[in-house]
C-alpha cells in the first residue's frame, strides 16, 4: 500500500512540475476535469506498469536503475546469439536454437526501447512524437506479436496432447502482461499529446494577451519612414521655445540598456516624457506635423521599454520584417520595436 501511495504522489508531482515549468496555472483552472483525468491516468500508469514488467521497488525508484539491467541483458543476448551461431555452424546445436536466440535478442532490444520511452517518464517536450513515440508503440506491439505467436503455438501443442494445460498458463499470463503494456504505451502517447496541446493553447493565450498589452500600451506613427540625428535639432528648438526647457533626452543612439534588450537603437532617440502628460502630447503632435516616426510607451514593457517614454525614430530593425511596410498615420500596434 505504501508503494502504491508513493507512486500516486510521484505521478501528481510529475504532472504539476510540468505545468509549473510551462507557466500553465491559468489553464489548470480552465481545464480542471481534463487535468484530473491526466492525474488519474498517470497514477494508474505509474502504479501498475512496474508490476507488469516484474521489477522490484528499487527499480521503480528511477529510470536509470531500470535501464542498466536492461542494457546488460541486451549485451548478454547479443553474446548468446554469437555463441549459438558458432555452435550451429559446427553442428553442435540445431538451427532452431539460433532462431530462438535471435528472437530473444529482438525481444530484449524492444524492452530496452520501452525502458527508455515508456518507463523513462519522458515529457511532452523531450519525446519526439514522430520518432520516439512511434518507436515506443512499435516496440510494445512487436512484443505482443511475439507472445501471441508463442501462445498460438502452445495452444496447438495442447490440442495435440503434447503439453499439459498448466504449461499454457504462464504463456497466457505473459501475453496478457504485454497487451497491458501496449495499452499503457498508447495511454502514454495520448497523455503526452494532451499535455503538448494544452501547452500550445497556453502559449497562444499568452501571445494573445501580449498583443492586447502592446495595443493598449504603445502608440506608433511611421511618419515618412525616416529619421536622422540631424532632425533632432529642429525638434529640440521647438520644445525649448514652447516649454522654456531643454528636451529631456534619456538615450541618444545605442546604449547598454538597449544592447541588453537586443534592440537596435542606432540613430534613434528616447525622450523621458510620458505620452499622457502635456509635454508628451505636445511632442507627439509636433512629430506628426513633421512626419517623424515615433513610438510612445505609456508604461514599461518587458523586453522593450523600462519606463514610459517617447522613442523618436523607427522601431528596432530586429522586428522590422514582422511589421511590414511603414504607414503615414498614427496607429496602435501590437508589434513595436
Amino acid at each position: 500500500m505504501s508503494e502504491l501511495f508513493g507512486s500516486v504522489v510521484y505521478a501528481v508531482s510529475t504532472v504539476l512540475e510540468y505545468y509549473i515549468f510551462n507557466n500553465m496555472s491559468k489553464l489548470l483552472q480552465a481545464h480542471v476535469r481534463t487535468v484530473i483525468g491526466l492525474f488519474l491516468t498517470g497514477t494508474v500508469y505509474l502504479s501498475v506498469v512496474p508490476i507488469a514488467i516484474g521489477q522490484d521497488a528499487s527499480a521503480r525508484a528511477g529510470s536509470s536503475s531500470v535501464s542498466a539491467p536492461v542494457n546488460g541483458e541486451v549485451e548478454r543476448a547479443k553474446a548468446d546469439v554469437d555463441r549459438v551461431e558458432r555452435l550451429v555452424a559446427d553442428g553442435t546445436l540445431p538451427r532452431v536454437k539460433l532462431d530462438e536466440a535471435r528472437t530473444h535478442l529482438a525481444d530484449v532490444e524492444d524492452q530496452a526501447v520501452l525502458t527508455r520511452t515508456l518507463y523513462g517518464l519522458r515529457t511532452a517536450g523531450t519525446m519526439s512524437e514522430e520518432e520516439e513515440a512511434n518507436e515506443m508503440i512499435a516496440a510494445a506491439q512487436r512484443r505482443v506479436d511475439r507472445a501471441q505467436a508463442f501462445f498460438d503455438d502452445r495452444q496447438n501443442l495442447l490440442a495435440s496432447g503434447a503439453i499439459a494445460r498448466v504449461d499454457l498458463e504462464s504463456v497466457s499470463r505473459d501475453l496478457e502482461d504485454r497487451q497491458r503494456v501496449l495499452g499503457f504505451a498508447k495511454d502514454r502517447l495520448r497523455l503526452l499529446k494532451q499535455l503538448a496541446s494544452m501547452a500550445e493553447n497556453e502559449r497562444q493565450l499568452e501571445r494573445s494577451a501580449e498583443a492586447i498589452s502592446w495595443k493598449h500600451s504603445v502608440i506608433r506613427s511611421d511618419g515618412n519612414g525616416s529619421f536622422s540625428p540631424g532632425d533632432l535639432t529642429a525638434i529640440e528648438a521647438e520644445f525649448q521655445k514652447k516649454f522654456r526647457s531643454t528636451l529631456p533626452i534619456s538615450a541618444l543612439g545605442q546604449t547598454l540598456t538597449h544592447q541588453s534588450l537586443g534592440l537596435d537603437h542606432k540613430n534613434r532617440v528616447d525622450v523621458a516624457l510620458s505620452p499622457v502628460q502635456p509635454e508628451g502630447v505636445w511632442l507627439m503632435a509636433l512629430l506628426d506635423r513633421l512626419h517623424v516616426p515615433y513610438l510612445a510607451f505609456r508604461n514599461a514593457i518587458a523586453g522593450a521599454a523600462t519606463a514610459p517614454h517617447i522613442h523618436i525614430g523607427l522601431e528596432s530593425t530586429r522586428l522590422q520584417a514582422g511589421l511590414g511596410a511603414p504607414t503615414s498615420h498614427s496607429e496602435y500596434s501590437p508589434k513595436v520595436r
